[in-house]
């Protein structure tokens, strides 16, 4: 059917029960399309279209808008520039997908809003740390949140990576800083937000690749030792106490705390300094991944921090702890975790419980992660190859476990002993 399409021959188009096209005397390619009544639309719809071929012979047609919203006159205008377009080998619908990703580019192009509704949900079903991460990227980046990401070019980061080593910053904290950023920028040229990484080649800052290693002394570790065994006298007659004050009222007494090991703090330090396990692989253990007749201790990738399964052996005295601390448990089921919450749960923290014991052994600058660097600080001096060692603690590349390497000076000493 054709007419010239205005506003009093549209108007007098009536739906039928199947869609129809009504094509424009003038301008060819022009036509309205007349739909029959839906539930959405009881009365039909109608609306403007342009039909045309792409440079590859590809017949394919553009919608213009809705009658009435767009007049025949308006659409008799936009017509003729999408025919212009045509004519001059422009693909009309392509460009108008190229606008809507353009568009939606320049909506994802600030770190504000490629954060929430691209990285964050992506980082929330791959990360481990995802939270952390989130938090940390939008803090320490807070100034730029708003600003475009293609800004955030080497020399802005430069001059923000100078501005925080005068603020007293280590380089290496920097670097994991702007590492965290230019993951976001990869992620964001991978999924084409961005058409490159503004970061890419950035160098890293010269730092100390040993960093910090804390490890204990002998008379530390007997400090620690001592205080976990003071701790759990002090707790058992904490309980005798109680148990006076509740029979001088006639009250049943509760059960005595006997033995060792009487909540988790003593068996998971023990557990630490002799495996060298990280927090989350210790909280994240289940009793189906210690093999006690095997001697040996499974970390699965679902805890590990490198995503790889790795098997740590039990030396005696993790051994006897795992043993005790299971009977201890009335020898719970294997996919119970070994240092439960008190529902059952994954225990999350141990902060209050660990400042008391740093506290009662005197000991500074103490982490719980720092039972990780005196495990490989025993391994080392103990004349323990630093690839064992890396394979023991976990380690993704051999530079991560190059920082103990200090602990064997009797090799650089053996080394010089040579030209004497």
């Amino acid at each position: 059917m054709r007419a010239k399409l205005n506003r009093r021959t549209v108007a007098a188009l009536r739906p039928a029960d199947a869609p129809y096209d009504v094509r424009d005397t003038a301008i060819s390619g022009f036509l309205m399309r007349v739909q029959p009544p839906s539930d959405r639309s009881p009365e039909g719809r109608k609306a403007w279209f342009y039909q045309y071929r792409t440079a590859q012979g590809k017949q394919t047609r553009i919608k213009l808008g809705d009658f009435p919203g767009l007049s025949a006159e308006g659409a008799r205008s936009i017509a003729l520039e999408r025919a212009t377009e045509a004519g001059k080998g422009i693909d009309p619908v392509a460009r108008k997908r190229q606008e809507r990703a353009e568009g939606m580019r320049a909506r994802q192009s600030t770190l504000k809003a490629f954060l929430d509704d691209r990285y964050e949900p992506w980082a929330k079903t791959h990360l481990k740390s995802a939270a952390f991460q989130l938090a940390r990227l939008r803090s320490d980046f807070e100034a730029w949140l708003d600003r475009p990401m293609s800004d955030l070019n080497a020399f802005a980061i430069e001059g923000m990576r100078q501005r925080w080593k005068k603020a007293g910053m280590q380089p290496r904290s920097i670097n994991r800083d702007i590492q965290r950023l230019q993951s976001v920028l990869s992620r964001a040229k991978e999924w084409g937000v961005l058409s490159g990484s503004p970061l890419e080649g950035l160098k890293p800052l010269k730092a100390d690749k040993t960093g910090r290693v804390r490890f204990l002394t002998a008379e530390e570790e007997g400090a620690l030792r001592k205080a976990l065994e003071t701790r759990e006298d002090g707790l058992r007659r904490a309980r005798a106490r109680f148990n006076a004050w509740r029979v001088a009222r006639d009250k049943k007494p509760l059960p005595e705390r006997d033995g060792d090991y009487l909540d988790h703090l003593r068996p998971l330090v023990m557990l630490a300094l002799n495996t060298g396990l990280r927090r989350g692989e210790l909280l994240g253990l289940t009793w189906g991944s210690v093999n006690f007749s095997g001697k040996i201790l499974t970390v699965t990738a679902a805890t590990a921090k490198s995503g790889h399964t790795r098997r740590v052996p039990l030396n005696r005295e993790a051994l006897e702890v795992l043993t005790a601390w299971h009977a201890r448990q009335g020898k719970p089921k294997s996919d119970a975790f070994v240092f439960p919450g008190h529902e059952g749960e994954r225990m999350k923290r141990i902060d209050t419980s660990w400042e008391s014991l740093m506290k009662a052994a005197k000991l500074k600058n103490f982490r719980l992660h720092d039972c990780r660097h005196h495990f490989a600080s025993k391994l080392v001096q103990a004349g323990i190859d630093l690839y064992t060692v890396k394979e023991l603690l976990g380690h993704s590349e051999i530079a991560m476990t190059e920082r103990y390497s200090h602990l064997k000076p009797e090799n650089l000493r053996a080394a010089v002993e040579r030209i004497a």
